[in-house]
């Protein structure tokens, strides 16, 4: 007995399998389309997450320039108000009156204020290429110079006019 082998797929399948594969490819096509949409959307994110960052550095900048600007002023006034003060209290007549503004019993002050610490940091943020560096900037009140050692930084401040001179070292501004 010889048996024979169908081989051939009956006429109705065919059709099926041809829009079967028809859905297969307009899924892999929606995929794509998802994953090309899902690309921008992270590529948007990433600009812009970067872009707010870069504000928020130049946001911390400014109030870190500020409050270096404010602690020199601070200083310049105090320093002013403690020759007043050492003035008055050179004169026996002007004493009193000195601790009468201050509302002081007849004790005197040798500094009208006090620098515990004559270093202080300011808080800075730093673009190197691609990364933002959280940093801080030391600021000597005596010398009056501020050092950024990890960028090789200083900065040299004017006292007198409250100004602040930023130039790198080894390169001339």
């Amino acid at each position: 007995m010889s048996t024979q082998t169908n081989t051939s797929i009956p006429q109705n399948i065919v059709p099926a399998l041809n829009q079967l594969q028809d859905e297969v490819t307009k899924v892999e096509q929606a995929l794509l389309e998802l994953r090309r949409k899902k690309q921008e959307f992270l590529q948007y994110q990433l600009s812009s997450s970067l872009e707010n960052l870069s504000v928020q550095a130049d946001k911390v900048n400014t109030l870190a320039i500020s409050l270096e600007t404010e602690i020199l002023k601070f200083q310049e006034t105090a320093v002013e108000l403690d020759n007043i003060y050492q003035t008055i209290h050179s004169s026996p007549s002007l004493s009193k009156l000195g601790n009468e503004i201050l509302n002081l019993p007849n004790a005197k002050i040798t500094n009208i204020w006090k620098i515990n610490r004559l270093d202080f940091s300011v808080p800075t943020i730093v673009k190197q290429e691609s990364q933002f560096i959280l940093t801080v900037k030391t600021i000597n009140i005596n010398q009056q110079t501020v050092c950024q050692p990890n960028l090789g930084q200083t900065i040299t401040l004017s006292p007198s006019k409250n100004k602040v001179n930023h130039s790198l070292k080894g390169i001339d501004s």
